[in-house]
C-alpha cells in the first residue's frame, strides 16, 4: 500500500500525493480511510496543535505500526480462535487451547488489546508476576497466551534476554510459587524486527486447582482475582469457572 509507506511523520498531503503521482483528492480519501482504521494520526506539538506543511497536514503512524511494512496489508488475517475437539468416548468434551500465532496475527492482537486470553508484559518484569498470571490462566477453561516484550498498549518492544536464560528463570519461579507441578512452553518470535517470547499456558485440566504462594487465582477478563469460596466449590468439583 503506496500511500501508507509514504507516511512517515515528516510527509505533508500534498508531498504524499506527489511522490504517489495520485491526485491529491484521492490521497486524501487513502488517508481518511487509514484515519478510520486508526493506522494513522495527525502528527501534533507537544502542545495538541496539528502540524501542517504548507498548509497540508503532516501523518504519522500510530506507535504500534511505524516498523509495520506495507506486505502487511496484502492480505488479511485472521486472529487464532480456540477450537473445541468433539465428545471423547468418556463424554467429556477436550478443550484445545488459544492457537500460537503467527507475526501478522500478533501485530492484530497488539493492536486489538488484551482481553481473557492475551496478556501483555513488558521486558523486565519480576518473574513472581509472570507466575501469578500463570497460576490464574491455568485455572481456566482455554488458558492463554502471555506476550513478554510487549507494553500494556499493545507497544511491541523487545526481550531483554536469551530465551534459554528467560526459560531458566521462569520456569524455577513457577516451581517455586505454583503447585501442584505446572508446565509452561515458551516461544520466541521475530515481530517486526523485535524479538518477543509467548508463554503458553494450557488449558485446564478440570482436575487440578493451581496456586499460587497457597492461594487460588482465577484470569477474568484482563484481570486476575483471588477465588471466591463459590468459585473454589467449583474448581474442586471439576466444573470451569471461566
Amino acid at each position: 500500500m503506496m500511500i501508507f509507506d509514504l507516511v512517515n511523520g515528516k510527509r505533508s498531503a500534498k508531498e504524499i500525493a506527489r511522490k504517489s503521482g495520485k491526485s491529491l483528492i484521492a490521497v486524501l480519501q487513502s488517508l481518511q480511510k487509514m484515519r478510520d482504521l486508526e493506522l494513522i494520526i495527525y502528527k501534533k506539538t507537544d502542545g495538541g496543535k496539528i502540524i501542517k506543511k504548507n498548509n497540508s497536514i503532516i501523518y504519522e503512524k500510530v506507535p504500534l505500526l511505524k516498523h509495520l511494512s506495507k506486505s502487511y496489508f496484502r492480505h488479511p488475517t485472521k486472529l487464532p480462535v480456540s477450537q473445541e475437539n468433539k465428545m471423547s468416548k468418556k463424554g467429556v468434551r477436550n478443550i484445545k487451547g488459544v492457537s500460537i500465532p503467527v507475526e501478522k496475527e500478533i501485530l492484530d492482537i497488539c493492536n486489538s488489546g488484551e482481553d481473557q486470553l492475551y496478556e501483555f508484559k513488558r521486558a523486565g518484569v519480576d518473574m513472581r508476576i509472570l507466575s501469578k498470571e500463570i497460576c490464574a490462566f491455568a485455572n481456566t477453561r482455554l488458558g492463554g497466551l502471555i506476550f513478554y516484550g510487549v507494553e500494556d498498549d499493545g507497544a511491541i518492544g523487545n526481550a531483554d534476554m536469551r530465551r534459554q536464560v528467560f526459560d531458566q528463570r521462569l520456569q524455577n519461579s513457577i516451581r517455586n510459587n505454583i503447585s501442584p507441578a505446572l508446565a509452561v512452553k515458551i516461544i520466541e518470535k521475530d515481530v517486526v524486527g523485535h524479538k518477543i517470547f509467548l508463554i503458553c499456558i494450557s488449558p485446564w485440566n478440570q482436575s487440578d486447582v493451581y496456586q499460587f504462594d497457597g492461594r487460588v487465582y482465577i484470569k477474568h477478563g484482563t484481570n486476575v482475582f483471588v477465588a471466591k469460596p463459590e468459585e473454589l466449590k467449583k474448581l474442586h468439583s471439576g466444573k470451569y469457572v471461566v
